[in-house]
């Protein structure tokens, strides 16, 4: 059930209509809920008023009171009311305070009594606070959720039954579906008890623990590895961007096969998010600068001065020399290279993203040398074919046609699949010599 408890603003409504002396039933339905949460809320969260130590509070039983002796003097005849006129100076073992009746009953605090009222009433003040009310309530629910809340006997079987199959290599989720029925918990509470040490097994004993490394911190790269980034790093791009805003912007990465092999060069318009893939013989400056001559040659200079206007990529080896990616084979320059931060691969991110979907066909590890350019190109034409949530459930195909233009896909074999059509499996491209490596 959704706002089950109460929030610090139901706690701050409830002191301020106390303050103006609203009934507990008016608050109630200001807030949705029953006479009876605001009730209890009030008594379980209220403090009492601090008091000096000669504060007087009258006995409730005064007025019948035949108490005697309560001084020890064996020779006094006289009831102690009458000799001390009050009951809460010595300890008399039937003293019960006088409360009033704004304590024992609603609205159980002081906060709407008139000051004249306070001047005269002898009674225990109790007082309602918002902001004390909440710390209480967080501290009372922060140390309901610590510990285990199991008995000694279901731990024991708890231990019983998980920590062997631990010991022999299974996870808790394996253990937690084979055993539900003998298991008081959930599966959530066995990791927490593992992770507590409440078992004889421990962490280390669970089958991939051991097998996640700590986050590794990169540090700086030095200066002398990345001087061909000067004058191109990302916020050099935002700057040219903001005065050259017609330039189309095209991400450049390189997907990995085994390693050694061939590797996909991908090429990603962010005006449509549609992605080209050639297949490069290995990874190497000379492979990647010889693909972009040939898309140049293909298409022509001012075709593609106008579509890779911006090429955005990392700094990997394999782009580290931007004055050959600018220029053609004859020296003519046909874009502008400007490279993401150092581990700041969210940069160009819409093109890490769209490499999920080869990585759907063709997964990690697997070795790209049995494919060939038209099995690279089928590929792509599913991907860019798939609609995308982000593209108003259009795909990359249609946006593709208006910005880029149909002659220049037709240059290039991409083709429209049928949406019914579009297979993202292994199965797409797969080849009797297409195995690990």
């Amino acid at each position: 059930m959704k706002n089950k408890h109460l929030s610090l603003n139901d706690r701050v409504t409830i002191q301020m209509m106390l303050d103006k002396k609203y009934s507990i039933h008016a608050i109630a339905k200001r807030l949705g809920k029953s006479d009876s949460t605001i009730s209890r809320e009030i008594i379980r969260n209220r403090y009492q008023k601090a008091e000096t130590p000669h504060t007087y509070h009258p006995c409730s039983k005064i007025r019948e009171c035949e108490m005697t002796h309560i001084c020890g003097n064996p020779d006094c005849k006289r009831i102690c009311t009458h000799c001390l006129g009050y009951c809460n100076t010595y300890q008399c073992p039937e003293y019960v305070p006088e409360l009033c009746k704004s304590i024992t009953n609603a609205p159980y605090v002081c906060n709407g009594c008139d000051v004249e009222i306070r001047r005269r009433c002898y009674s225990t003040r109790y007082i309602y606070d918002a902001y004390k009310a909440h710390a209480a309530y967080e501290n009372k629910l922060r140390e309901s959720r610590q510990g285990v809340t199991l008995s000694p006997e279901e731990m024991s079987t708890i231990d019983n039954i998980v920590s062997p199959l631990l010991l022999k290599g299974h996870s808790i989720q394996a253990i937690y579906m084979a055993h539900k029925n003998e298991i008081p918990c959930s599966a959530r509470s066995l990791y927490n008890y593992v992770d507590g040490c409440y078992l004889t097994a421990r962490n280390i004993d669970l089958p991939r623990k051991v097998r996640y490394k700590a986050r590794y911190k990169h540090g700086k790269r030095s200066l002398s590895g990345q001087q061909f980034c000067f004058g191109r790093t990302y916020n050099d791009f935002k700057d040219f961007m903001k005065e050259n805003g017609d330039f189309s912007v095209c991400e450049m990465d390189t997907v990995i096969g085994s390693v050694g092999g061939k590797v996909l060069l991908t090429l990603l318009f962010r005006s449509c998010s549609f992605m080209m893939a050639f297949l490069l013989r290995d990874k190497s400056q000379e492979s990647v600068i010889s693909t972009l001559n040939g898309i140049c040659s293909m298409v022509g200079i001012e075709t593609f001065r106008r579509l890779f206007g911006v090429i955005l990529t990392d700094r990997g080896t394999e782009f580290s020399n931007p004055l050959a990616l600018e220029c053609d084979e004859y020296g003519e320059i046909k874009t502008h290279v400007f490279y993401c931060d150092a581990y700041c691969s969210w940069q160009k991110g819409m093109i890490e993203k769209n490499h999920e979907f080869i990585r759907c066909i063709i997964r990690s590890g697997r070795s790209f040398d049995a494919l060939t350019q038209d099995d690279i190109t089928l590929m792509m034409n599913h991907i860019n074919s798939y609609p995308r949530r982000m593209l108003d459930d259009k795909t990359p195909f249609d946006l593709a046609e208006l910005s880029l233009g149909k002659d220049f896909l037709n240059k290039f074999g991409f083709e429209r699949i049928p949406q019914d059509e579009i297979l993202l499996k292994p199965a797409l491209i797969k080849k009797p010599k297409y195995t690990d490596r």
